[in-house]
């Protein structure tokens, strides 16, 4: 837990590793909750006072292929730029069409994991797949079988 405004408004940063089997609700996008993802948050303020953080994460998850159904390892890297805000506070006009930042309410404590495990979700591929990989082959032919042949079975009964 941090003050995300005292570490901005001071020009600070914080860093940190940590395993990716701890990061509850990322384990459940995963095949394989190993590894360790870093991070990295550095304060500023700018001229007008505005505070932002600007957050830097990094690691390898391993994903299913949606397509071949194996093991995929996914070089994960998200930079994103955060303008700080209170809570209820409204984001500025001159940011609302910003795509480059973020904005971000912040209580006077902040979890710092839970939104580096935010933004990593937030990153995860929709469909994750290797780049050339053939779909897994059935055992014992290439025959397809229909759903329906059952019905047909049926059908042929009556």
């Amino acid at each position: 837990m941090i003050d995300l405004r005292t570490l901005a408004r001071d020009g600070r940063s914080v860093q940190g590793t940590v395993p990716v089997k701890s990061l509850g609700r990322l384990t459940d996008s995963l095949l394989e909750p190993v590894g360790t993802v870093t991070f990295e948050f550095q304060g500023e303020r700018n001229d007008e006072g505005k505070l932002y953080v600007d957050l830097q994460v990094q690691g390898d998850l391993v994903l299913q292929c949606q397509r071949c159904l194996e093991a995929l390892v996914w070089p994960c890297s998200v930079r994103n730029r955060l303008l700080l805000l209170r809570a209820g506070e409204e984001l500025p006009e001159d940011e609302l069409e910003n795509d480059e930042v973020d904005a971000l309410e912040v209580e006077p404590h902040t979890d710092l994991l839970a939104l580096v495990e935010d933004e990593v979700l937030l990153a995860l591929p929709l469909v994750p797949r290797h780049e050339n990989c053939e779909p897994p082959v059935k055992a014992g032919g290439n025959e397809e079988i229909s759903p329906f042949a059952v019905l047909r079975q049926l059908r042929g009964k009556v």
